[in-house]
């Protein structure tokens, strides 16, 4: 796959490439202090989730992207669709975005998770793309709603309670058929 462009970003096919800057933005305790509680994740669990992205472009062909920033060429974050399998509800892509703390506050999240969502509408046949948080991840959900996304419910996952989002496709995009579902 191409990569795909939005303004300020390319939205790249995930690679080994990327493992380190993807670990260390991991290692960052503000950074993880919404997904971890603050605690830096161990090199094993980024294992374990770059081994789950493998598997979303190895089956699906699409996953979370590797965001680079057009300007300075540099890896900013990962942004993308991404199965929850372990999700409670039926639908199960969400749209996720994590970037390093330096490029914070510059909209990038948004831009990225748009971009995204459109992708979801015109490759493959999602239905609904969710997306979740913590509570109180105010910019996370700041960006959700950006994005077209409502709120849903708050429930228990992995742990917590979160908030979780949701859009349905609109009635007047078409996927292909032979594209995937929104039911893993």
């Amino acid at each position: 796959m191409d990569a795909i462009e939005t303004e300020r970003l390319l939205l790249v096919q995930w690679s080994d490439e990327y493992v380190d800057d993807f670990a260390a933005l991991c290692a960052d305790a503000e950074a993880m202090h919404f997904i971890s509680g603050g605690r830096p994740l161990p090199r094993e669990n980024v294992e374990v989730i770059l081994g789950r992205t493998r598997a979303m472009w190895e089956e699906y062909g699409f996953g979370p992207w590797a965001a680079i920033e057009k300007g300075t060429g540099r890896w900013a974050g990962r942004v993308g669709l991404n199965l929850l399998a372990d999700w409670p509800g039926d639908d199960k892509w969400e749209v996720g975005f994590e970037f390093a703390r330096e490029f914070w506050g510059r909209g990038l999240a948004t831009e990225g998770a748009r971009r995204a969502i459109r992708f979801g509408w015109e490759e493959t046949l999602l239905d609904r793309i969710i997306s979740v948080t913590r509570l109180d991840h105010l910019a996370s959900r700041r960006v959700m709603e950006k994005c077209g996304l409502t709120f849903q419910a708050e429930i228990p996952y992995r742990g917590t309670t979160v908030a979780w989002y949701a859009t349905d496709r609109p009635p007047d995009t078409d996927a292909e058929e032979d594209r995937p579902s929104s039911r893993a």
